[in-house]
């Protein structure tokens, strides 16, 4: 991959049409989460792609994307949540979880559900260009998402954008409860 040392290549929201493929999810994200901190093995890559097969299609889902050199090093995308259309087995682990008062502030907010980075377009603010564009083009006011709960270069970037802690999810990929964190305001 080209390095480019200045700066990272432009965000954009996706169109329908220009949504990428399940497969260039996978690698990207294999690529992004395999190297330490997280160190995560390829497989769970395949899940987030599986699941980002299953989301692609909904009229709902808001993504952005960065590319350079025609590949694609930065992704992240999310729809609405809402309590009554999430009846699945990771839902209600999260509802249990987060117990009632803190399940009720996610209600009709914004799920941001990944964001990756390929490290060679790291530290150069594609993260940040992605956040914010999926956050603006949502048009919610409240976001949410889950991460681990290590320090990585993820969870700093959350934090720095104003993403407070809202307390434990389902298991991240690390075997141990993932961190909630929602972001609320303009």
């Amino acid at each position: 991959m080209h390095s480019n040392k200045s700066a990272g290549p432009p965000v954009r929201l996706c169109t329908a049409g220009d949504m990428p493929t399940a497969d260039q999810v996978e690698a990207l994200y294999a690529a992004a989460s395999g190297p330490p901190p997280l160190s995560e093995p390829a497989g769970v890559a395949a899940i987030f792609a599986g699941l980002y097969g299953s989301n692609r299609d909904r009229p709902d889902v808001v993504a952005a994307a960065a590319h350079l050199d025609g590949e694609l090093v930065g992704f992240a995308y999310g729809h609405p949540w809402h309590w009554g259309r999430e009846d699945d087995p990771w839902s209600q682990l999260l509802r249990d979880r987060l117990g009632d008062d803190a399940a009720a502030l996610i209600e009709n907010s914004f799920s941001v559900v990944l964001l990756a980075v390929h490290p060679d377009a790291g530290r150069r603010g594609v993260g940040a260009g992605l956040l914010e564009a999926l956050m603006v083009g949502s048009g919610s006011r409240t976001h949410w998402l889950q991460t681990t709960d290590i320090d990585s270069p993820a969870r700093r970037l959350y934090l720095r954008h104003g993403y407070e802690e809202l307390g434990h999810g389902p298991d991240a990929p690390n075997w141990k409860p993932g961190l909630v964190l929602i972001h609320t305001g303009a």
